[in-house]
């Protein structure tokens, strides 16, 4: 990706250099080579002197290398910089507690804890118990915290686990003081001398000095996953000469980018075979890695989960404010209305004033959902832990709400849609044609002697093998003719090539610019055999007979050419890499020697019998085509961004069922960067600009953090709807298409494994990294980590992700319901009879206690593959749909009516049929337990603080039933939209069981044994009246019956921006009190 050199705006680097070359310089150079059609590179390398000027540029040598003594040793730091990267401080426990405590909710929760524990503990009636509710608050807060920080620091652990193991050699040599000497790549300086060997990771951009058969492989920068020829900088000069002259218009010509050979290397590519010494021109920062790296370092969004629930939360609390108000001042009118009729009373009063303080607090904290956080703690904690064992390692939590909502997924092809394995997919050979997938049966019907003559030529024309331990080395094309060979149960190749080599005769590598390879060996009669094999159109020139899989053989007429050419055409519809395999029989005394006029072996340009052509190609992952179904059923476009040509992209995308209809386009990488004008900075406009890219570079400037646009996005528009392929693509454009999607609204994934790909990764909504062949940079860049580098394990994630968000919102429709009736029985007991029908303790029980475990139930209900069969969540939907808001307050409803209907009738119909003399009764119904009637004065006042008697039968009742409400509606909550069997899976899900009945078992504890802790009767319940108190809370089943009868368009539209911000006026809210602070964090 084209990013401006760190110097660009970088204070740290010295205003006068004493070097004739300059970060500028290497970036130009590096651009250059990322761009190029016909190596323009070179023209700049030759305008520094080639290869050795750069050296003498550099103050370097090629004899001596750097000499470290030297004056100019510190300049060179000063002015190029350092390739050590910047360290990476993983975070302590105590560091991920205090991130934790970042979130708003929780610090609100800790004030209020804070109030209600020093209020409770000094100015409550009963000191000795007052204090439990404020306690409690804080605990909650702190399992919360810990949940947090021990799921990040068990996911920190397991991604540097897996980083290590990705982790090669570091050990380079390279030239200092005229020694040559093993170093870390973290040493070295712009100007070293550096021997490339041993398949080590590129660690700096240089220019090639010297070479041997050097191939990289650029997959990690580029995405293009074939090896690329490099050559030293003279011997690429004299290659371009050679071609241009006998290419004279492939300068108007595109996808010439690799005929000719490079001496520019990349930091972060892999050397795939060779040897060879180049200069190091840019290390660190100012290197491709190095500045991929800081482009990937953005500030990251909150995601859609988040500012939803920082609106909700931000409501909730300014409801609580209000009601808290309303109550205080109501009590406080009724307080002074008194005084008409009455004097002050200096024993009564100010104890009064003071528990309408308290009442006012713990009308504010139990509008608080304190089990919110841990909620979505367990919901996420859980379904990480999960989610790794179906191959997806969370490295960011909030990924995995966020992929509930993605709407669009970007995927690469290599690796990702394909099994980064090539392999041969079709073979034919005259009278055969078979295709590898179905059937491998060419050794069964082939003739001896033709079998024998195609396993002959494949391994002795091949240097690719198998190393137990470092698995598959050399050409992807040879290991898939070596695999071909394996799969037809001949993997003696190694024992053949044993046996022959003292008969190989002559052997010319494949090139790229003769497209092809051959062998000579000698046989026991004394002629010489030669295997060639290459590109189809190059081989079959040189072909003059074709030898079928039965022995037969013909001569290549036109008929036999025009079956021949059928063939290939067939193989190349289907993407397939056409490699014909061909040999001939040749006597001693011809030159093997002798070159033609291009300087080719004039042995391999006539005279050869055919053996066969294979198809070979990077075959799709056989989940694949029904995952992309899956996502395209769950409403999720699915779009392929690769760096292979238009046909083949397109042949792979209609296999995986990308592209479906001819309306679908394929658009090649350049004419799509035309089009939209790449990415620009919303502030500047421009490419390249010195706006920070994040808060700490945010410290040492005065600008606005920077924020990349589509540069044309009315064209982008215009062109994104039928885009479902992406061929020839650079790293920026897999960013463009990003960044403008996300600028539509929608919620983006996007794969990726490359170091190019961190920008993207990071700039996605979620970010898939490889684990397997992602690079440490791209893991790092990402959300989730593909463990199988699979593309099934994407829709898992979103089956997961969505899992998630229902699980989080059936928790809010139960939390809600149980928060509004105690909001409101709470202020209206206060405001009529000055008590709350339920008292601070039994208010802990039921917000804290209760909650929480009502949080682990509904946050850990499994997920199904019917969450894919309903379209994402959009980002500006409402967290709270109509259905959830009718069941809310609809449960609401008939909790209040039966709360007050108890509160204020409760002894006309609630059974009491004790005989002790100590238990109130009236008639055959409980006696009223109201401390004062609805005028003020005493009612069971006195008879609470007599031991004898206690807290009231009555009142127990009204804790008892409004407890089993919440459990009943706790498994409504299971569903969110209006289905009829609210117990359908509930058997799935055993904790939720487990917890349900321990949460009633409790209740039976609290109730008969507790008395005054919880203010309930020393004697509890009866049998009879836990039955009755049953009987009422399982009214909430029915009555959800009747709910789902009740059509939901009556209640609020909460769908959309434009509604969101008022969503909650049920509530009657409007203050600013909290307008922009609270920050709802998950991590």
């Amino acid at each position: 990706m084209k990013v401006e050199p760190v110097s660009f705006y970088d204070p740290e680097m010295p205003l006068i250099s004493s070097f004739q070359f300059s970060i500028d310089a290497a970036s130009d150079i590096v651009e250059a080579y990322r761009n190029r059609k016909l190596a323009e590179e070179l023209d700049i390398i030759t305008d520094h002197g080639g290869a050795i000027g750069i050296v003498e540029k550099l103050k370097s040598s090629r004899q001596t290398g750097l000499i470290t003594s030297s004056e100019d040793y510190s300049d060179r730091i000063a002015t190029f910089g350092k390739n050590k990267p910047t360290k990476e401080q993983k975070l302590t426990y105590f560091q991920l507690c205090w991130n934790a405590l970042k979130d708003n909710t929780l610090r609100i929760l800790i004030l209020s804890g804070t109030v209600s524990l020093i209020i409770g503990a000094t100015l409550d009636e009963h000191p000795e118990i007052g204090w439990i509710e404020g306690f409690a608050i804080i605990l909650a807060v702190a399992i919360v915290v810990n949940v947090s920080a021990i799921n990040d620091f068990q996911k920190q652990k397991k991604f540097y686990e897996l980083k290590k193991q990705n982790q090669g050699t570091k050990s380079i040599n390279v030239l200092r003081d005229s020694i040559w000497k093993a170093m870390h790549p973290k040493h070295l300086l712009a100007g070293d001398i550096v021997k490339l060997e041993n398949g080590i990771i590129i660690p700096a951009d240089g220019v090639l000095i010297e070479s041997s058969s050097i191939e990289i492989v650029e997959s990690a920068m580029t995405g293009e996953n074939e090896n690329i020829k490099k050559l030293s900088y003279k011997e690429a000069m004299t290659f371009r000469d050679d071609y241009l002259k006998t290419n004279i218009d492939s300068a108007s010509k595109d996808d010439k980018n690799h005929e000719i050979p490079s001496p520019v290397v990349l930091s972060g590519t892999n050397l795939a075979e060779g040897v060879g010494v180049m200069v190091v021109v840019a290390v660190g920062k100012n290197s491709a890695e190095g500045r991929i790296k800081e482009l990937a370092e953005q500030e990251e969004e909150e995601t859609p989960l988040m500012k939803k629930l920082n609106k909700l939360t931000e409501s909730i609390a300014k409801a609580g404010i209000i009601c808290s108000a309303i109550t205080m001042v109501s009590l406080f009118i009724r307080f002074g209305v008194k005084f008409k009729d009455q004097s002050w009373n200096e024993k009564e009063d100010p104890n009064l004033i003071v528990k309408y303080f308290i009442t006012g607090i713990t009308v504010l904290v139990v509008a608080i959902p304190e089990g919110l956080p841990l909620a979505v703690t367990i919901s996420l904690a859980y379904s990480v832990k999960k989610m790794q064992k179906e191959n997806n390692l969370v490295r960011k939590m909030q990924a995995c709400e966020t992929m509930g909502g993605a709407d669009m997924i970007c995927s690469d092809k290599t690796g990702t849609l394909t099994q980064n394995k090539m392999t041969v997919n079709e073979f034919w050979a005259g009278s055969m044609y078979i295709s590898t997938n179905k059937d491998n049966n060419l050794n069964k019907t082939s003739s001896p002697a033709h079998f024998y003559l195609l396993k002959e030529s494949i391994f002795t024309n091949t240097s690719a093998f198998i190393d137990p331990v470092k698995g598959e080395q050399g050409s992807k094309s040879e290991i898939a003719l070596l695999l071909f060979m394996i799969a037809l149960g001949h993997s003696d190749y190694q024992e053949m090539r044993n046996n022959y080599y003292e008969k190989f005769y002559k052997i010319y590598p494949f090139s790229s610019k003769r497209k092809r390879s051959s062998t000579v060996v000698s046989l026991e009669d004394g002629r010489r055999r030669v295997h060639l094999k290459g590109a189809v159109e190059i081989v079959l020139k040189s072909c003059t007979t074709l030898l079928n899989a039965d022995g037969d053989l013909k001569t290549i007429g036109p008929d036999v050419l025009i079956t021949i050419n059928t063939i290939i055409n067939n193989m190349t519809s289907k993407a397939l890499r056409v490699l014909a395999i061909a040999y001939k029989d040749m006597k001693t005394d011809i030159d093997y020697d002798e070159l033609d006029e291009r300087g080719f072996p004039r042995i391999e340009n006539y005279g050869f019998t055919l053996l066969g052509l294979a198809g070979i190609r990077d075959p799709i992952r056989d989940e694949v085509p029904d995952a992309v179904l899956k996502c395209q059923k769950a409403g999720i476009t699915v779009r392929m961004v690769t760096g292979d040509n238009k046909s083949t992209a397109q042949a792979i995308a209609k296999e995986c069922f990308i592209i479906k209809n001819d309306e679908q386009t394929v658009m090649e990488g350049k004419e799509f960067a035309e089009i939209t004008g790449g990415t620009v900075c919303s502030i500047c406009r421009t490419k390249t600009c010195p706006c920070p890219r994040n808060k700490s570079e945010k410290k040492n400037s005065n600008r606005q953090i920077r924020k990349d646009v589509v540069a044309n996005f009315t064209s982008f528009k215009d062109i994104i709807k039928n885009l479902a392929v992406l061929a020839r693509s650079a790293p920026d454009d897999k960013y463009t298409l990003v960044t403008g999607l996300r600028e539509m609204g929608h919620v983006v994934a996007v794969t990726g494994d490359g170091t190019n790909d961190a920008p993207a990764l990071r700039k996605a909504d979620i970010g898939f990294a490889m684990g397997m062949s992602g690079t440490d940079m791209a893991k790092e860049a990402a959300g989730i980590i593909l463990l199988d580098d699979n593309f099934g394990s994407i829709v898992r994630a979103v089956v997961w992700g969505r899992n998630v968000y229902d699980n989080i919102r059936c928790f809010l429709q139960f939390q809600l319901t149980v928060n509004i009736v105690a909001v409101v029985s709470a202020m209206i007991g206060a405001m009529t009879i000055q008590q709350s029908p339920l008292t601070s303790v039994q208010l802990l029980w039921v917000n804290m206690i209760m909650d929480s475990f009502a949080s682990l139930a509904l946050a850990t209900d499994p997920p199904t593959d019917e969450h894919l069969n309903r379209q994402p969540y959009k980002k500006d939907e409402f967290i709270i749909t109509r259905i959830m808001w009718k069941h809310i307050l609809g449960q609401a409803l008939l909790q209040l009516a039966l709360m007050f209907s108890m509160m204020f009738a409760g002894e006309w119909f609630l059974p009491e049929y004790s005989t002790s003399k100590h238990v109130i009764k009236n008639g055959d119904c409980v006696g009223s337990g109201r401390l004062y009637d609805v005028n003020g004065n005493k009612d069971y006042q006195e008879l609470y603080n007599d031991p004898d008697y206690g807290p009231s039968r009555h009142f127990t009742y009204i804790f008892c039933i409004f407890v089993v409400l919440q459990l009943f509606n706790e498994i409504n909550s299971r569903k969110l939209r209006d289905e009829i069997n609210i117990c359908q899976r509930i058997h799935k899900n055993w904790l939720f069981l487990v917890i349900w009945v321990l949460t009633f078992m409790l209740q039976v504890v609290i109730i008969q044994v507790t008395n005054y802790a919880f203010s309930v009767s020393i004697y509890g319940l009866s049998l009879v009246q836990w039955i009755v108190s049953i009987g009422f809370g399982s009214l909430a089943l029915f009555w959800r019956l009747l709910l789902v009868f009740i059509p939901s368009g009556v209640f609020p539209e909460t769908g959309n921006k434009q509604i969101e911000v008022n969503s909650l006026r049920i509530f009657s809210l409007k203050s600013t009190a909290f307008k922009g602070r609270n920050t709802f964090r998950i991590s």
